[in-house]
């Protein structure tokens, strides 16, 4: 029973939470007054790749032949002109990024006809009506590990000293089955348990991409909550792979992609945290520290990427890494290694009928189509991804990245949060039946 003088303040410390993230959020748009996004007709791809290396345009999604991408007010005439001299075509979508998304304003939906909370005290799910703060983010997680199947720890630091928490969650024990064949599966899962077949998951790597540490959150509380699901396997899960990026583009810039790493004698700050992974390091990336995709001053030099790859080496000497798979927006795409060729991978047909499998049970939630493909076959090469890196260094059977909802804008939406998780869990679902030891997959 909690006692009265709580319940008296309940009201007001809700309120307190909810003012605090509208603070958060209130001026993240000032940074892209002016910006433009543009609809680019790709057609040859030579100019948009130059102009992206050299830190004149964002490129936002991967869903056709067409790209969005992000132009600033300081360069927008100068990528018009070498799009027109390119003969690619392009129209304006968004004349000023700031105004439209003040106008949007994708912090949070409509609340439904139900309570969600979420406060350090009590926050037992994650939101599904709003994207959360990394705040709230980290009082889940600690409900989270009071779990009896799931153990939360932080495998080291970003560059700002925040944590980078991963979740493990254990194969499920399912109360009330007490069958012979049940005893026996337990058996064989308590001999296997030192080689158990893992999975990693891992999203917000990009601090702009809220809708995938939101997806991420969602499949973390599916699994816990599904005896069903998972069985016999480890499933590693990082929500939020790139926490400074993601609290900067809550309070400063809600474009902000890359790390917070300031760079000596630049006025640009940031790494690609997707470009600065040891395999083919600096293919499709740049060397210009004002790109979206600066890939750092070299392999592993950012201290996301080396608590993220200590970890999965150390999941694959425990356990037999089966699955890496990566949450990104967007484009409704899911993307096989390698990025740095369109060559096939190790397990390319293997990766395709898996691929087939999370993409046809997808679809069956509420239609929306995944396509799958290799990662290279898009707009440009790009590698130092954690995808590429689990594939050819790692050597990981299944490596993916998914690219989420939609096809049509970055800006998701928080009414998307549950159709969007919803369709990924139904996928996933299949996916993890179909690397069951007895499939044979």
């Amino acid at each position: 029973m909690e006692p009265r003088c709580c319940q008296q303040w309940r009201p007001v410390v809700l309120l307190l939470v909810f003012v605090s993230v509208a603070c958060c959020v209130s001026d993240n748009y000032q940074h892209l007054e002016g910006h433009q996004v543009l609809v680019v007709e790709v057609g040859s791809s030579g100019a948009v790749k130059h102009l992206l290396q050299e830190g004149l345009l964002d490129v936002l999604d991967h869903s056709g032949p067409s790209r969005t991408v992000r132009v600033s007010p300081q360069t927008v005439q100068e990528v018009k002109t070498a799009l027109r001299e390119a003969g690619i075509s392009y129209s304006v979508l968004i004349h000023d990024l700031a105004a439209y998304l003040r106008e949007k304003d994708t912090t949070r939906a409509p609340r439904r006809n139900r309570a969600e909370v979420c406060v350090s005290s009590s926050c037992p799910a994650p939101l599904i009506d709003s994207y959360m703060t990394f705040q709230q983010i980290e009082w889940y997680l600690t409900h989270l590990a009071s779990h009896p199947r799931v153990e939360v720890t932080s495998i080291g630091k970003s560059v700002e000293g925040r944590d980078l928490w991963l979740v493990h969650i254990k194969p499920p024990e399912c109360k009330g089955d007490g069958s012979l064949s049940a005893f026996l599966r337990r058996l064989k899962a308590a001999r296997e348990s030192k080689r158990r077949r893992a999975v990693w998951l891992e999203a917000g790597i990009h601090g702009r991409e809220w809708i995938a540490p939101a997806v991420a959150l969602q499949l973390i509380h599916n699994i816990v909550q599904d005896c069903s699901a998972g069985r016999a396997l480890d499933i590693y899960v990082v929500p939020v792979a790139n926490p400074d990026g993601y609290v900067y583009s809550w309070t400063n810039d809600r474009m902000w992609r890359k790390n917070r790493r300031q760079i000596p004698g630049s006025d640009c700050d940031g790494v690609d945290l997707n470009r600065n992974w040891d395999f083919q390091f600096g293919v499709g990336a740049s060397h210009n520290p004002c790109s979206e995709v600066y890939q750092g001053a070299h392999a592993f030099s950012e201290p996301e990427t080396q608590a993220l790859s200590n970890a999965m080496l150390q999941v694959n000497r425990t356990g037999k890494l089966m699955l890496v798979l990566v949450l990104h927006s967007y484009g409704q795409l899911l993307m096989y290694p390698f990025g740095h060729t369109t060559d096939s991978a190790p397990n390319t047909p293997a990766m395709q009928r898996l691929g087939d499998i999370f993409a046809k049970s997808a679809k069956e939630s509420h239609g929306t189509v995944y396509d799958v493909a290799n990662s290279a076959a898009g707009l440009y090469y790009a590698s130092g991804a954690t995808d590429d890196w689990a594939k050819g260094e790692l050597k990981t059977k299944f490596a993916y990245t998914l690219e989420l909802r939609d096809k049509k804008t970055f800006f998701l939406s928080p009414d998307q949060i549950l159709p969007t998780s919803e369709e990924v869990w139904n996928g996933m679902k299949m996916v993890f039946v179909a690397l069951t030891p007895e499939r044979g997959i």
